[in-house]
């Protein structure tokens, strides 16, 4: 489940919220008898969203319902779904009447009908389906994944998020929840289906957000900040702070070389930013990583202890060097040998102490085992990824000095 901007401030909408459906008995807004709280399963989710424009620091509140209660696509008060409400009454009306008409048929017994009704069912579901919209953090829309499960895209939270990304407004919270037996329990948009669309509408595959600090799972290609020059402009702190205006315009508190993948943090505020980058610098944030080298490790685990340095005839690469290299260490455990197209590698955990520049790729190739996939300090096959993987990360909260801890399985 993730944990995506539920704020004080959006729990506090909410509770509002909350208090107004079961006072009125109503669900929609303003109350009416027409949209009794009845309407509700215990599965439909309900939302709140704040969002201000990002040329002025107006709030605006948005709410948002899941499925169709009671057969409701629309109920005053709350955002549209994310596809035209009467294109889709026109293509559930093509098949519809048919299908009920298959429907009684093969409840007398007649079975030779049943084939014809889940071939008009399949075309309807299909039809249905291409009728969605997503607007993206880059402005261009998309349409449901392939083979998405039924129901994907009609989450309360995901079609606020929708509707704000529409009108191109910052969102500052969001909270969801369902009622159940009078009472709320909250929840943060969901995996299996919400899942397969925000990392592509916001741009960035968010694990965690709250006011002060975001924790992205950063794909592997994609720069942790922008490079030098229009065309390496876009990078993971780009596309976080075009989303979130209001956040530092390097809102990065640490990297991650473009081929690595997994974890990384973020910052809304500046004092986050400075709390986290300090904490850093001191060493008191507790990273893991995970990687396949080249090769088979036979010891159990190691470390290893080489400074590094820049190689400044042959940027950015980095060499060892004993008299003007920065200390590096490096601790390593093997978790296993593997087999991928007839070659033996090895999957291990790295644990480093320093953060140097490509210091674990640098290590693993000092001593022999290159990580699978690095086309700087080893070898790589066209189309391979490297194979190296930010999978925990633990820090101190910044404003609440809580314990966090992150993790993330790598993707190889």
């Amino acid at each position: 489940m993730i944990s995506f901007l539920e704020t004080p401030e959006a729990r506090l909408e909410a509770e509002k919220m909350i208090a107004s459906i079961l006072d009125s008995n109503s669900i929609s807004f303003p109350p009416s008898a027409e949209y009794p709280l009845s309407l509700l399963s215990e599965q439909t989710t309900l939302s709140v969203l704040i969002a201000k424009p990002k040329s002025s620091n107006e709030i605006r509140i948005l709410r948002g319902f899941s499925g169709s209660p009671g057969g409701h696509y629309s109920i005053p008060g709350y955002v549209q779904p994310c596809f035209s409400v009467s294109r889709w009454t026109e293509v559930l009306g093509r098949n519809d009447g048919r299908i009920h008409e298959l429907t009684e048929l093969i409840n007398n017994g007649r079975n030779e009908f049943i084939e014809e009704r889940e071939k008009l069912k399949d075309e309807s579901l299909k039809a249905l389906s291409s009728l969605y919209r997503f607007r993206c953090w880059d402005g261009k829309d998309i349409g449901l994944p392939e083979k998405a499960p039924w129901g994907t895209g009609d989450c309360a939270g995901l079609r606020c998020i929708n509707t704000a990304l529409r009108k191109d407004w910052e969102i500052t919270g969001l909270s969801e929840f369902r009622i159940k037996d009078g009472k709320a329990e909250f929840h943060g948009p969901c995996d299996a289906r919400c899942g397969l669309l925000l990392p592509s509408m916001l741009g960035l595959d968010f694990l965690y957000a709250d006011s002060q600090i975001a924790v992205i799972n950063k794909k592997d290609g994609m720069l942790s900040v922008p490079g030098r020059g229009e065309d390496k402009k876009d990078s993971a702190s780009y596309r976080f702070h075009l989303l979130f205006p209001s956040s530092p315009a390097e809102c990065n508190c640490h990297r991650l070389d473009m081929d690595t993948s997994g974890l990384l943090v973020l910052a809304f505020t500046r004092e986050a930013k400075r709390a986290l980058s300090i904490a850093f610098e001191n060493h008191e944030v507790r990273k893991e990583y995970e990687a396949l080298l080249e090769g088979v490790l036979k010891e159990e685990s190691g470390r290893i202890e080489i400074p590094i340095r820049l190689d400044t005839d042959n940027r950015p690469y980095q060499i060892a060097d004993y008299e003007n290299g920065k200390k590096a260490i490096t601790e390593w455990k093997r978790l296993g040998v593997e087999v991928i197209d007839g070659e033996k590698y090895t999957r291990v955990r790295f644990f480093p102490h320093t953060g140097r520049t490509h210091q674990l790729r640098v290590h693993s190739s000092l001593i022999g085992h290159p990580i699978k996939g690095d086309r700087l300090y080893g070898k790589r096959r066209e189309g391979e990824r490297l194979m190296l993987h930010a999978a925990l990360i633990e820090f101190r909260h910044p404003l609440t000095g809580e314990k966090m801890i992150f993790s993330s399985t790598a993707p190889f």
